[in-house]
């Protein structure tokens, strides 16, 4: 029997190593963050575990102990002089107020920290229970701790909607208006990711939305790449015409007044898509276009951070794309957030018209509050 301290990337994993040392005997004596590091402090020495448990019964009278204290001031009011006695109670009561928030600090950061593997018992009332559902919903807790000011006083399932809600307004992309409005449209994103589908998507929504067929697809995609024989597919069906962006004109497309509407395609993986971009951009600085990233659904924390790095210059719009393949967690979901991504169109379906939803603030919170059940 012996103490040990369990360090891992997340609590979740430093968790499993206590129950993988001392099994179902173990007792977590503390937790902490240090260096990005999860610290935690477990036992499964009966001496530690009967400390522990003193420590909660201390905890738990807090009440008792301050009505005692109430008490005690109260019975020396009467040794004091009538005329000092107010000032003497207040006094006692502001140091005594004092104490009781010293402790509501000291029991805010032991929950903030804590991991609760059995709610009975625990009142739905305490909004101190909203980031620990939030928690167990796999929210990542910087994003918790960023967006507390939205659930703080509220009981545990207004603050999950009212939490669900600020995110969504934080996830929220304002650039449809400016897809709609632009006449050049840059798709991409990672191998596989659905980019060439999208195109066709955006293409017939935009077809709908702007009672329009002057749309034109766009290939770039470099030697011995396939994707273009999908494109070239889904121009047939739809019936907007297809060209290698090698003979597309940049600089007449600026200066004519035509309303044809180009979907640039790019095919391949994402670094050979931000060269390409980075190559328009340099050749023709005036050109003007909207960018969408393809981002499927089932993409984890350091996948996104990833590519929320690599596209820092180009700060596109978000577009979830295979939600029939995957549904977005809680964790994709916080980490687009804290690597301030903006997501605008959500898809999930094999088929190409009526297809595509916008993502905005009401949408967004509908679709957490019909996944996020709550633990």
């Amino acid at each position: 029997m012996k103490t040990q301290l369990f360090k891992a990337k997340d609590m979740k994993s430093a968790i499993n190593l206590v129950n993988n040392q001392f099994g179902e005997n173990a007792v977590i004596l503390s937790t902490r963050k240090n260096n990005g590091v999860v610290e935690v402090e477990a036992s499964d020495s009966d001496d530690a575990i009967h400390k522990h448990q003193e420590k909660i019964k201390e905890k738990e009278s807090f009440s008792k102990v301050f009505m005692k204290e109430i008490k005690n001031k109260n019975d020396n009011v009467s040794f004091i002089g009538k005329e000092n006695k107010e000032n003497f109670i207040n006094d006692q009561k502001n140091d005594v107020y004092e104490k009781i928030r010293n402790e509501i600090t000291s029991l805010r950061d032991d929950l903030s920290r804590m991991v609760l593997t059995d709610q009975t018992g625990i009142s739905d009332e305490i909004s101190y229970l909203t980031p620990i559902k939030l928690r167990q919903e796999k929210f990542l807790p910087e994003l918790i701790n960023q967006l507390s000011y939205s659930f703080i006083g509220k009981n545990s399932e207004d603050g999950r909607v009212s939490f669900f809600r600020e995110l969504s307004r934080k996830l929220s992309s304002n650039d449809i208006t400016r897809m709609v409005n632009s006449k050049n449209i840059f798709i991409f994103g990672n191998s596989g990711s659905g980019k060439s589908t999208l195109s066709a998507k955006i293409a017939s929504y935009l077809s709908d939305k702007k009672s329009t067929k002057e749309i034109n697809f766009i290939d770039v995609s470099g030697s011995g790449s396939t994707n273009s024989d999908v494109l070239r597919s889904y121009s047939r069906v739809l019936g907007f015409p297809i060209k290698d962006h090698k003979y597309f004109d940049f600089n007449e497309n600026q200066t004519s007044d035509n309303s044809k509407i180009n979907i640039f395609d790019f095919s391949g993986d994402l670094n050979f898509s931000l060269q390409k971009i980075k190559e328009i951009k340099n050749s023709f600085p005036s050109f003007q276009f909207c960018s969408i990233l393809a981002l499927p659904s089932g993409s984890n924390s350091e996948m996104i951070k990833g590519l929320c790095d690599s596209i820092s210059e180009v700060r596109p719009m978000v577009a979830i794309t295979k939600l029939d393949e995957c549904w977005v967690g809680a964790e994709e979901f916080s980490s687009l957030a804290l690597n301030k991504a903006r997501i605008g169109l959500v898809t999930g379906t094999k088929v190409i018209i009526n297809s595509v939803i916008e993502a905005n603030e009401n949408s967004l919170t509908k679709y957490m509050k019909e996944n996020f059940k709550g633990v």
